[in-house]
């Protein structure tokens, strides 16, 4: 697996903990097949995390807007991460720079690795911890690399209740 491949597989596997829908876009790739949307430069993966009106807080870890009783069409919200996943030594194109500059003059929350988190999983995990979204307490603990390995490094994400090992 190519070392961005293991990037947006393990920070997706780790957002899932907290709550996150991982959604890869594919922007205007094949119009010809139907295949793709989007616009150029799009982020590589769109995150969304939804969450009822009377849990507002960043404390609850069982929120399900579906099973919220509240009247109305308005009982959720949805927080929405966008991320460019870029290999360690991966850089920039100025389509996908401008892309983020528009979407981040709108309000949105976009991330490039390399630029807002050093493009590791450790990197993710430290801006994810100092940013304000994390709901429940995750533990990213590194276990020995194994012999071979695609990246050279194993790890364990942990939650209270369920854990998820990656290779």
């Amino acid at each position: 697996m190519k070392p961005e491949a293991a990037l947006e597989r393990a920070v997706a596997q780790y957002l899932a903990l907290d709550g996150w829908r991982a959604i890869k876009t594919d922007p205007v790739s094949r119009r010809e097949w139907g295949k793709g949307f989007g616009e150029k430069g799009m982020a590589d993966f769109f995150f969304l995390r939804f969450q009822c009106d009377r849990c507002r807080n960043e404390d609850c870890e069982n929120c399900l807007p579906a099973k919220c009783d509240l009247p109305g069409p308005w009982r959720a919200w949805t927080q929405v991460l966008m991320i460019e996943f870029k290999a360690p030594r991966g850089r920039l194109k100025p389509h996908q720079r401008t892309w983020h500059a528009a979407e981040r003059a709108r309000g949105a929350l976009t991330l490039i690795a390399g630029q807002d988190f050093a493009p590791t999983l450790e990197g993710f995990d430290f801006w994810y911890a100092h940013s304000g979204l994390r709901r429940r307490k995750l533990k990213l603990e590194k276990t020995p690399p194994p012999l071979s390995s695609d990246i050279g490094r194993r790890f364990k994400l942990a939650t209270a209740d369920r854990t998820i090992q990656r290779r």
